[in-house]
């Protein structure tokens, strides 16, 4: 008897393992196949309630003083003393005493022409005594007609009240130069920088200081004209608009609040824009929280208050789409809409003039892709202050 070739086996196997394999797969169960279940995305909304609302203007400028003026001498000699309060940022009172020329020489002045007056006055009187005493002569001689000017002294007379109101005007012209060898403030206010000193010679017209006062100071605020509609000017000299004023100094922020008193004649024709001057007082004045004083040349950002509209929508900035565009949820279904925007706002909000009612869903969740029409699912968010009411 023959024995099988020895390949014979491995093959059998080979071939009764695939036969069990296919069966065990022909045998299972099929898997049911469900279509693919869509969701419309879930977006928050927040309804819409109209609010006051005052628009703002922002602006940018440096501090500067209201008055501002250089102090220079009246009359010749040399400076003979000067205030401790004369030195570059020294503060002065109004009349207060600064600096003060030597006066010897105007104080012989005034002395030479009061005894000048006095000579001028006694002429004078002595010359009424003879234009009297010739009229007496002339009536008492008992001439016909109207006696001739010369005969009654009249020219004398004449000559000698001129010279007399001479003298006068002498004596007080020494005296003002007298009086302006001591330089006095004209205002309260804080030295900027002092240009004379002790000792010095100067003549009149020759510059002391720069000075400026300190009851007071202005910063003048370019507007762009397109933004001059969201502001009430002061016009013939009314009230202008309150501003708030922003700096930072000695690492924390401040503000000081003035306002708008008057602004250029007209736009400006390279830039467009008009320029605003604000008005803050007392920005020296003691503060309990320790604010610094409000210094020319502090540079500020100003916050100018504008119009108050009675129905404003104030949205997140995020809801609005190439910046004029909403999306809105109505019925479980979006819907796009095109809006009037008045400004943004610093905490990123923008206010809404137009395009949205009282009531509608503003949608404020980002989506990647929007139709008209397309379903939604919708859930309220909590609003901001000033966005809506849920």
């Amino acid at each position: 008897m023959r024995r099988a070739p020895g390949f014979l086996l491995p093959v059998a196997v080979l071939a009764l393992g695939g036969l069990l394999a296919w069966l065990i797969v022909a045998s299972a169960p099929q898997a049911e196949r469900r279509p693919k279940e869509r969701h419309p995305p879930l977006v928050e909304v927040i309804t819409l309630q109209p609010r006051p609302w005052t628009l703002t203007v922002t602006s940018q400028g440096t501090v500067a003083p209201r008055i501002q003026t250089t102090l220079a001498a009246e009359v010749a000699g040399r400076i003979q003393h000067v205030a401790d309060a004369f030195r570059a940022g020294g503060f002065f009172a109004a009349g207060e005493l600064l600096l003060r020329i030597d006066p010897r020489d105007y104080r012989n002045q005034v002395t030479i022409a009061r005894g000048e007056l006095a000579k001028a006055r006694l002429a004078l009187a002595e010359e009424a005594a003879r234009a009297r005493q010739a009229r007496e002569d002339w009536q008492r001689l008992g001439q016909d007609g109207e006696p001739d000017p010369l005969t009654l002294r009249q020219p004398q007379l004449a000559s000698a009240r001129a010279a007399a109101a001479a003298a006068e005007a002498r004596l007080r012209q020494a005296e003002l130069d007298l009086a302006r060898t001591e330089v006095r403030a004209p205002f309260a206010g804080r030295v900027l920088e002092q240009q004379a000193d002790v000792g010095q010679y100067v003549r009149p017209g020759t510059p002391l200081a720069t000075v400026y006062a300190t009851d007071a100071v202005e910063v003048r605020l370019p507007v762009p004209a397109r933004a001059l509609g969201r502001l009430d000017l002061p016009r013939e000299g009314g009230p202008g608009p309150a501003v708030t004023l922003h700096a930072r100094l000695g690492g924390r922020d401040w503000t000081w609040q003035g306002r708008i008193v008057r602004s250029a004649g007209a736009l400006d024709s390279r830039t467009r824009e008009l320029l605003l001057v604000a008005h803050v007082d007392h920005p020296f004045a003691a503060d309990p929280s320790g604010r610094p004083p409000l210094a020319p040349g502090t540079f500020v950002t100003a916050r100018i208050a504008g119009r108050r509209l009675a129905r404003a929508f104030v949205i997140p900035q995020a809801a609005l789409r190439h910046g004029e565009e909403v999306l809105l949820a109505r019925d479980g279904r979006l819907q796009r809409r095109r809006v009037t925007v008045l400004q943004a706002t610093d905490d990123d909000r923008v206010v809404i003039a137009e395009g949205l009612a009282a009531g509608e869903r503003l949608i404020v969740s980002p989506l990647p892709w929007v139709a008209d029409g397309m379903p939604l699912r919708v859930r309220a968010r909590q609003p901001d202050d000033g966005e809506t009411t849920p």
